[in-house]
C-alpha cells in the first residue's frame, strides 16, 4: 500500500522533523540577558510591518533538558520587542535563533518562521559566576556573565524590562519553482503552561563578537540593564497569522 502525504505533517514522510503541538518541554535552564541598543540597529533589522518599542532587548541562551520529540538541546534567542502595526499585537521579534536540535530547527523555520540556524550553547557555573556561551563556527560570539544565585526574583521579574511572552515572526517559505514565496506572513506564539520554578536575578555582563553567519554583534551593547537565571516547564502550541504579506 502507497503512503498517503496526507497522513503526515512533516517532510520528508519516512523521518519527519516536525512534530505535532502541543509538546512540552520540561526542566528548560534558561539564562536571560536585557541589554540597551542604537534605535538605528534594531530597525535595520526590523521588517516595515513591525514598530520597535524602545532600545531594550533580550538575549536568551537556554538547556533544554528534557524537551518531548527533541531530546536534550540547547538553544539562543535574540529578541526586539515590537508592536505589530496592522493588528496592534505587541511581542519580540527574533532576528536572531539559534539551535543544538535539527528538529528545532526545522519545526521553528516551518510552523513559526523563526530564523533558526546551527549553534552551541553552554550554560554553566565557574566558581561563584555563572557563564552563558553561543558558539557557531567554532568561534564564541556572545558570552554573558552573573553572580551565581545571589538575590532571588519572581516571574514578574522576569518581564520587567522585556516582555517576551509572545513572539513575532516573518515567515517565508520559498516557491519551488523560485517564483517568489509560497508562504508570506506575519505570525505570533506564545508559550503555553509555563511553570517558572526558581528565578535569580543579578547584575550582567555580554560581549558579542563579529561573526559573519551569526551576526548578533550587529545589535551592539550600549548598556547591560539586567540578567536573569531561571528554570521552567512550558508547552510549544500553534499560533496565528497576524497579517498575510503580498
Amino acid at each position: 500500500m502507497s503512503l498517503d502525504p496526507a497522513s503526515v505533517d512533516s517532510a520528508a514522510p519516512g523521518a519527519p522533523l516536525v512534530p505535532r503541538f502541543p509538546i512540552r518541554l520540561r526542566d528548560t535552564e534558561v539564562f536571560t540577558v536585557v541589554y540597551r541598543t542604537r534605535r538605528e540597529a534594531i530597525e535595520r533589522l526590523l521588517p516595515v510591518q513591525l514598530e520597535a518599542r524602545g532600545t531594550l532587548l533580550a538575549v536568551h541562551l537556554y538547556r533544554m533538558h528534557d524537551a518531548e520529540w527533541f531530546g536534550s538541546y540547547g538553544e539562543s534567542a535574540v529578541h526586539i520587542p515590537v508592536e505589530h502595526r496592522a493588528s496592534g499585537t505587541s511581542g519580540v521579534y527574533s532576528p536572531f535563533l539559534f539551535v543544538e536540535s535539527d528538529g528545532a530547527v526545522a519545526a521553528g523555520r516551518e510552523i513559526y518562521g523563526q530564523p533558526k540556524k546551527c549553534g552551541h550553547i553552554e550554560i554553566g557555573s565557574e566558581g561563584d559566576l555563572l557563564v552563558g556561551r553561543l558558539w557557531r563556527n567554532g568561534i564564541d560570539v556572545a558570552t554573558a556573565t552573573m553572580a551565581y544565585k545571589q538575590q532571588r526574583g519572581d516571574s514578574d521579574s522576569l518581564v520587567r524590562h522585556v516582555d517576551f511572552r509572545t513572539n513575532i515572526n516573518v515567515k517565508m517559505i520559498p516557491a519551488v519553482d523560485g517564483q517568489g514565496a509560497s508562504v508570506r506572513e506575519i505570525t505570533a506564539r506564545t508559550f503555553a503552561d509555563v511553570e517558572i520554578h526558581e528565578v535569580w536575578v543579578g547584575h550582567a555582563t555580554l560581549e558579542l563578537r563579529p561573526n559573519a553567519q551569526a551576526p548578533v554583534y550587529l545589535l551592539p551593547v550600549e548598556e547591560v540593564v539586567e540578567g536573569y537565571y531561571w528554570r521552567a516547564d512550558f508547552s510549544l502550541v500553534h499560533g496565528t497569522v497576524l497579517e498575510q504579506v503580498d
